[in-house]
């Protein structure tokens, strides 16, 4: 088997994806940045440019899927192709295999601290309102016109939360 016709077609591909990816990397980074510094209007703020490389990395799985389809419509490796490719298109694949690996190990890794930060997070914000339940169960919910009740010449209004709130 020679060297495949759309060589340049699966580099082009292969380039193309190493891109997005690497631009994933990197908003996956800012989303950590901005859950760390606990920054809403900035982690919502990306969200929109995150749904975007989504959807451009499906479009681009789409694209290299098409291109790396051998005649016998099996999908073919990288690692059969470039069994029959030239020494120069070898070390092209072999490098952008060894990029995009290093890029999709950082995004794993980047996702799951992401979703550890988000449910940490989420986990105390039930925290903080089991809390605020709890406390509202217990007060003393005897409120005059005001929402505040006097116990002996103090104001009520001191308790955590009052039918205000």
């Amino acid at each position: 088997m020679s060297e495949p016709q759309n060589i340049k077609q699966i580099i082009k591909a292969l380039r193309d994806e190493l891109a997005l990816q690497t631009r994933h990397l990197k908003l996956l980074e800012s989303q950590q940045l901005a859950l760390l510094a606990c920054d809403r209007v900035r982690f919502t703020a990306l969200q929109d440019d995150y749904a975007l490389v989504l959807v451009q990395l499906e479009a681009q799985d789409t694209a290299r899927r098409a291109a790396m389809t051998g005649e016998d419509g099996e999908p073919v490796t990288l690692s059969a192709l470039k069994e029959h490719c030239t020494e120069r298109n070898q070390s092209v694949l072999q490098a952008l295999e060894d990029s995009l690996r290093r890029t999709l190990d950082g995004v794993q890794l980047l996702t799951k601290r992401n979703q550890t930060l988000i449910q940490n997070e989420l986990d105390y914000l039930a925290f903080s309102l089991d809390l605020f339940v709890e406390a509202g169960r217990s007060a003393d919910n005897g409120y005059g016109a005001n929402c505040a009740r006097s116990r002996a010449g103090r104001a009520a209004s001191l308790l955590l939360l009052d039918r205000r709130a």
